[in-house]
């Protein structure tokens, strides 16, 4: 359903409780937000960037983590479409979590790679562990996270390459 949409009465409707239990348990809207987060986050197998850097290759780290990002886009797939939907009205610090999470993936899967410092890298990672470009990929036109993972690995290495082809283009 998704925050905003979810009303005090839903919930002790669906916890089997009282509105004023609800309220006794979850005096405002931001720590009902949060707790539902927590609840939802520890059912959850999050992406692990400890693990994406078992091999030398940047580019095998960079599939590796974008393969782990994608399997948890596609687990947790509707609750972040309705969180993303609702962040207007999500408390900041849920907001503030789930970007510093989007940051440290790309700062792991940028380290190593070539170029690693120019614009059009760091937009291309950024691009590619956006759950909105996941979610164009694979659920709006239907490809499978290993053929979406490889795509996207082939944009970075494309950005990537010291030839910079795109910049000359025009």
């Amino acid at each position: 359903m998704g925050p905003a949409r979810a009303t005090i009465s839903a919930i002790a409707e669906r916890a089997e409780v009282t509105r004023a239990t609800v309220y006794r348990h979850f005096p405002d809207d931001e720590s009902l937000f949060l707790a539902c987060s927590q609840q939802w986050l520890s059912r959850q197998r999050l992406p692990d960037p400890r693990g994406w850097d078992a091999h030398d290759d940047p580019f095998a780290v960079l599939h590796t983590g974008l393969t782990d990002i994608y399997r948890y886009f596609r687990d947790g797939e509707p609750m972040l479409s309705s969180v993303l939907r609702d962040a207007a009205v999500l408390p900041a610090r849920l907001t503030e979590d789930r970007l510093a999470s989007e940051r440290e993936w790309q700062a792991r899967l940028t380290r190593a790679l070539p170029g690693r410092r120019r614009r059009t890298v760091q937009a291309a990672v950024a691009h590619a562990t956006s759950f909105g470009t996941w979610r164009s990929l694979c659920v709006d036109l239907g490809l499978s996270n290993r053929a979406a993972v490889d795509l996207m690995v082939a944009m970075i290495a494309a950005a990537s390459s010291r030839g910079q082809h795109a910049s000359r283009v025009g």
